[in-house]
């Protein structure tokens, strides 16, 4: 199946190897579980090929890649707020998450502690590499406001570092 970006046309399954990994840590770190993340990547792709199948094309990769963490970010919120997600605790809330590769300090086991629109600010800037306005579309709120997360989420983590110290 063929993806058309722009100019370009890519296989779905190329698609799949590119995002599949960045899409599954961006998971990770709202759901904080790896069954959970698995299955809003898996969603994320499904709508996807669906997408494909209605004939959408996306301006560019750096669109598609917007759509797909869009995706992920609102199906892994939409699975927060179910009642049954309230009301239970899953049984690995305990485990700790792997920081991603490219980050060998301490620093990222701070940002998991982090409350979810602070986690998930300084995740999408500093480890995906994001604008705040990509993160504010990702996260459906104003660059303001992502700049304001980030803000807050950076004092927060050197007031957790200087307890811990």
């Amino acid at each position: 199946m063929e993806l058309i970006c722009g100019t370009s046309t890519y296989q779905l399954d190329t698609i799949i190897d590119e995002y599949s990994t960045l899409l599954y840590h961006v998971a990770m770190v709202r759901m904080q579980n790896k069954e959970d993340a698995e299955d809003i990547v898996q969603d994320a792709f499904l709508r996807l090929l669906q997408q494909i199948q209605k004939g959408k094309t996306f301006e560019s990769k750096e669109h598609l890649k917007a759509w797909l963490l869009t995706v992920v970010t609102n199906r892994g919120k939409s699975i927060l707020t179910l009642a049954w997600n309230k009301r239970t605790q899953g049984l690995d809330s305990a485990m700790k998450i792997a920081a991603p590769e490219k980050d060998t300090d301490y620093a990222y086991e701070y940002v998991m502690r982090l409350p979810e629109k602070y986690r998930v600010a300084i995740d999408l800037f500093y480890y995906q590499e994001l604008t705040t306005e990509q993160i504010a579309q990702i996260m459906k709120t104003k660059p303001t406001t992502v700049r304001s997360y980030l803000h807050r989420g950076r004092q927060k983590l050197k007031e957790m570092m200087e307890v811990d110290a």
